[in-house]
């Protein structure tokens, strides 16, 4: 069919432009590509990204062996399609990657793979992305953090003015898709990722089903998937284990930067060693309904844990977490706005007063949790609520909710009401109560 029939085609009947487009199929080998191991194959696969875009979209296909490629950019309607027994491993042996960080907008080569202000791109296929972050990346990276941890902390604010110490030595991202609307990452797996696996920030309408992440426990600030000021996120059927936060849902430190993130629901997923599901800290711009559901939780240092503070929060919930299963978790629930940096239970301290400070547009606002249907066994602390006298967490809900915990629970500014509670402790009392907690655990407290 000769251009000026395509053409034709298109304007007479726009469905059969979109299937010709959705049909076409681009190669790397046709632009010298090779699955060898040891072939650079950055600009052959962007080529073949580049020529289904000219065509209107379509699918770059690679097939079964180990593709080397550095950073890599989809453009409207690319479906990037991984093969059963292709690995996509990133080499920066070029130089071309830069540092990523969630406080600077986004940039071309902060991301293995980076989607930025395109629509309907979807990376699939079965086969694996390898970010090779092992060798490249993590050895400076846990040098740097021994240094931090043994107290020399000039050592990263020297080098890395401006970047928060949690935060972790900035490094390049595997995945990201930025301003992207109608999204989808499906049936691949991410390992080995320089730093965070798969970033979704300011997007729209963004699917990640049957995606399985794994990177060691020792691997340092591999957060599993970080959602950044994006609504309408569907996110199913994974398996995470990694470094650091399992899921992450944020919306940026300084108010007024960005969106809201709303509308996102995971559900029928195993998380694995990490830190669990988180919601914060970066809440400056509001975090609004979330539903977690029939989610199993083995060995992770959290369940579902909510955690903001003074300096950037913003109103935050609905959360709605149901069918929640876990084994060797620490703290199954936790949910803070005093959070101060530290990842998990602080122990008896949690009950002691804080001092009041004035309400401003950066104090978190708690509102509206729910967990129901939750079994853990051999938890540390059971639950922890903490949050502000200013703010205090209001409208806590809980409903059929068994654990089983060395210590108990730990409430202070909180109201709320459980039923049907049981919490069965090894030391100590089923809760301990700090300041304004009005918490009520109405029935069955061992």
């Amino acid at each position: 069919m000769n251009k000026s029939l395509v053409i034709l085609v298109c304007f007479i009947s726009f469905s059969s432009c979109l299937v010709q487009a959705a049909s076409s199929v681009c190669r790397p080998q046709e632009f010298g590509g090779k699955a060898d191991g040891e072939t650079l194959n950055t600009n052959a696969i962007q080529q073949a990204i580049q020529q289904c875009s000219q065509r209107g979209g379509g699918t770059v296909q690679l097939s079964p062996g180990i593709w080397l490629s550095g950073p890599l950019q989809l453009k409207n309607n690319i479906t990037l399609n991984i093969k059963k027994g292709a690995t996509l491993k990133a080499s920066n042996q070029e130089g071309k990657f830069i540092s990523a960080f969630i406080g600077h907008p986004a940039k071309m080569n902060e991301a293995f793979i980076f989607a930025d202000n395109v629509k309907n791109v979807t990376i699939m296929g079965g086969g694996t992305l390898d970010g090779d972050g092992e060798k490249t990346w993590w050895p400076e990276a846990l040098k740097i953090r021994s240094e931090v941890r043994a107290g020399n902390k000039k050592r990263f604010t020297d080098r890395f003015p401006g970047i928060p110490l949690a935060n972790g030595v900035p490094r390049p991202w595997l995945v990201e898709l930025n301003n992207v609307i109608q999204g989808k990452i499906e049936n691949i797996h991410l390992t080995n990722s320089p730093m965070w696996n798969i970033v979704i920030r300011n997007s729209v309408d963004i699917i990640v089903n049957k995606v399985k992440i794994t990177n060691p426990v020792t691997s340092p600030n591999t957060d599993g998937m970080d959602i950044v000021s994006s609504r309408k996120i569907t996110v199913s059927n994974m398996d995470i284990a990694t470094g650091d936060d399992n899921i992450a849902i944020k919306s940026g430190l300084v108010n007024g930067t960005g969106a809201a993130s709303k509308d996102i629901t995971i559900y029928d997923s195993i998380m694995r060693d990490g830190h669990g599901i988180s919601v914060g800290s970066e809440t400056a711009n509001g975090i609004g309904k979330v539903t977690i559901s029939r989610v199993t939780f083995l060995n992770t240092e959290n369940g579902v844990r909510i955690k903001s503070a003074r300096d950037r929060g913003n109103a935050i919930g609905p959360l709605i977490a149901s069918h929640l299963t876990m084994s060797n978790v620490n703290t199954p629930i936790l949910v803070t706005n005093s959070y101060s940096g530290q990842a998990g239970a602080q122990g008896h301290t949690l009950t002691q007063p804080i001092e009041t400070a004035p309400l401003t547009a950066s104090t978190p606002k708690i509102k509206g949790i729910s967990f129901s249907d939750v079994m853990a066994t051999n938890a540390t602390h059971a639950m922890i609520f903490s949050g502000l006298p200013e703010s205090p967490i209001q409208d806590v809900s809980l409903h059929n909710v068994k654990i089983d915990a060395r210590y108990g629970v730990q409430a202070r500014y909180v109201a709320g009401k459980g039923n049907n509670v049981s919490i069965s402790v090894k030391e100590g009392s089923t809760m301990d109560k700090g300041p304004d907690a009005t918490l009520q655990l109405n029935a069955g407290i061992d």
